[in-house]
């Protein structure tokens, strides 16, 4: 179901007042799929943002579904339709007077309560069922335009009560929160929660009973929504950033693994001479080089090139050894 802005109801009031109205063009017109963008109010969700509201309020669809089904004790099928992103005048100006609209707060850590006011309008046909239903009845539903009763309000408020918290469980997989219902509204011209200028996004929800069919819809106000979806974003490059780490470490465990495998070549240097190469031509058995070093000085241990230990030499099983006295 598409929600008309207050000048496009305008438009259509007047054209049927005038009768200028083209059918034929309309029809053409609605079979372009056409939508005109308003850049004096830019969206403030991209498609991405709106995909994880979907998301949440797909699972919110099977879990209002399992309540009412499970309360009712008749099946009901809760399927989510649509969402949009429009200002709250719009949204309000498309109720009737009377509604069934039950008025519930997010809370979760940091918020701004002013700005965390939730709306869930039950169209009246679908009321008017869960509370035959209530009552004993069948459940097919009343042709009936009247006020609510106290009665009537007392069940549905203890409908909206298990209703809400489902809300909750369907937004915790993304970002933990609370959304507790506060009360009933039935005048949909006396609701002044929300701001009529204020953003707000509409999730439509289609709900079935038997042969009965009529909707459910959502609305957040958009300031509360973007708290909700930069924590979520800051949670998912937190939770991205730890998986980084964790494979950075396994990269640098796999790296030392390898070196660790690595054959390097260790060098004793017992000392140092300086020898013309006349005296190396003519050298034979038995004549001594001088070294640098005294006979009972330490030898250098070199990995490579460089020089990691200081030892001593010696004698292990009938070989020549090392014993290492100091690490560089």
């Amino acid at each position: 179901m598409e929600v008309l802005s207050q000048s496009q109801i305008d438009d259509l009031l007047n054209s049927l007042t005038t009768g200028t109205m083209d059918l034929e063009a309309e029809s053409d017109d609605l079979g372009k799929r056409v939508k005109e963008y308003d850049f004096r109010s830019p969206k403030r969700f991209t498609k991405e943002q709106l995909k994880i509201v979907s998301s949440v309020y797909e699972t919110f669809s099977r879990l209002l579904s399992s309540y009412l089904t499970s309360m009712l004790r008749l099946y009901v099928e809760v399927e989510c339709v649509n969402i949009e992103e429009l200002r709250y005048s719009e949204f309000s100006n498309a109720l009737p007077d009377s509604v069934m609209t039950g008025l519930g707060e997010i809370r979760f850590t940091g918020s701004n309560e002013e700005n965390n006011t939730i709306l869930m309008d039950i169209s009246k046909p679908i009321a008017f069922a869960i509370i035959e239903r209530l009552l004993g009845g069948t459940g097919d539903g009343l042709d009936v335009d009247r006020e609510f009763t106290e009665i009537e309000l007392s069940l549905m408020d203890n409908i909206f009560k298990g209703a809400y918290p489902q809300m909750s469980d369907a937004w915790f997989n993304y970002f933990e929160m609370d959304v507790l219902f506060r009360k009933i509204e039935t005048n949909s011209r006396l609701m002044q929660a929300i701001a009529a200028d204020d953003t707000v996004v509409v999730i439509m929800l289609d709900v079935k009973m038997k042969d009965l069919q009529g909707n459910v819809s959502v609305c957040i106000p958009a300031v509360c929504l973007e708290d909700v979806l930069k924590k979520i974003d800051s949670q998912y490059m937190r939770n991205l950033k730890r998986i980084n780490s964790a494979g950075d470490k396994e990269r640098r465990e796999l790296v030392m693994k390898y070196l660790q495998e690595s054959d390097l070549e260790m060098r004793c240097v017992i000392g140092k001479a300086q020898v013309n190469l006349r005296d190396i031509v003519y050298l034979n058995v038995g004549d001594v080089i001088q070294l640098s070093k005294p006979v009972n000085s330490q030898i250098d241990l070199n990995v490579g090139q460089s020089c990691w230990f200081k030892g001593k030499m010696g004698v292990q099983h009938g070989k020549k050894a090392i014993q290492i006295k100091e690490v560089l």
